[in-house]
């Protein structure tokens, strides 16, 4: 009889225990941490990519490579999407129409689209984002182009790829509404408005 009691003692506590999960008496203290100083900033919102600002890097990283007199018009947009988890997700829909003049009578045209979504991870630690688990097989860039109307291939200069990915950290910083991201082995700071 005695351990049948203390087996209903046992159930009928914790049944109480339960019971009173709702109440406010016995509430449960949550387990997140509230996020401070640069992550309250980056993360829990949506970032637009300065498209001006990339055309810009785009067209300094051609002239450093020799591209005679290059252009770079952009259009489209590209979105990063950074919860308050950490997950990412970087939706880009744009294009870089970039024109070169390798002579005087040569126009060169390289179009370069960038389409699909991106997805990982990403934590903060200092002033550095640490990307895990990326995955951006769901976003294809392709380039294309011509000489003075004639197919070019292959295309003579490399465009530059400023996509964030997962294999070095990326130096961040965050001040109200811009935000600005720089892999480490990278040539390009991207600036990013929130909203």
């Amino acid at each position: 009889m005695f351990s049948t009691q203390r087996a209903t003692t046992v159930v009928l506590s914790g049944a109480i225990v339960l019971g009173l999960g709702g109440c406010s008496l016995i509430e449960p203290q949550g387990t997140d941490v509230p996020l401070t100083g640069l992550a309250a900033c980056a993360q829990g919102a949506s970032w637009s990519l300065d498209m001006a600002g990339l055309a810009a890097a785009v067209t300094a990283d051609l002239t450093a490579q020799g591209v005679a007199a290059p252009t770079v018009t952009p259009d489209g947009s590209q979105t990063m999407t950074w919860d308050l988890d950490g997950k990412v997700v970087i939706d880009s829909r744009f294009t870089l129409v970039i024109t070169a003049t390798p002579a005087a009578d040569q126009l060169q045209t390289v179009t370069t689209t960038h389409r699909g979504t991106a997805t990982g991870e990403s934590y903060i630690t200092g002033n550095i984002a640490i990307p895990r688990d990326w995955d951006a097989t769901g976003t294809v860039i392709a380039s294309v182009g011509d000489q003075n109307g004639a197919p070019l291939d292959p295309i003579p200069f490399a465009v530059l790829n400023a996509d964030l990915d997962d294999s070095v950290g990326v130096e961040l910083t965050c001040d109200g509404d811009t935000l600005t991201t720089h892999q480490r082995d990278g040539a390009v700071t991207q600036t990013w408005t929130k909203g």
